[in-house]
């Protein structure tokens, strides 16, 4: 019976996570909102063109700019945590620390955009199922230049 719970304690430690996992592929709008923010660590920041992502993304061109958090998706996650059963819901709230973004301005045209690359933090909106679902303001800290 204890070398069971020997080896079975481990393997839920290990499955706890994919879990997490399994509720955020059913949730729509955390999906939704790192389709539309969050572009891939697996590049370099710097590669990262707006007139590129707008056009893979399928952003919206109602919108005069864009923001993209470039970041694991994990320090997006935990926004909205405030202790690790309980999420706050319909809030915004300014992340702690600052991240990299990128937000794109529309130019004359509706198909090109203008780059402008920072540190800046970010107030996200934590919905009512517990997850950033959206981004509210942004304050620069530092431009990064190209």
């Amino acid at each position: 019976m204890a070398s069971s719970l020997k080896v079975l304690g481990p393997l839920l430690a290990l499955l706890f996570p994919l879990c997490g996992l399994l509720v955020h592929s059913q949730n729509v709008s955390w999906r939704e909102f790192v389709k539309q923010h969050h572009p891939s660590t697996n590049w370099e920041f710097s590669k990262y063109k707006c007139s590129d992502l707008m056009r893979e993304r399928g952003v919206s061109k109602d919108k005069n700019y864009h923001i993209f958090v470039y970041t694991v998706w994990h320090k997006i996650e935990h926004i909205c945590i405030r202790n690790w059963r309980d999420h706050y819901r319909s809030v915004y709230i300014w992340a702690p620390y600052p991240f990299k973004t990128l937000k794109c301005y529309r130019k004359n045209s509706k198909n090109n955009y203008k780059d402008y690359k920072s540190y800046s933090y970010v107030e996200f909106h934590c919905g009512m199922n517990g997850f950033v679902d959206g981004i509210e303001d942004v304050q620069l800290l530092e431009d990064i230049s190209n």
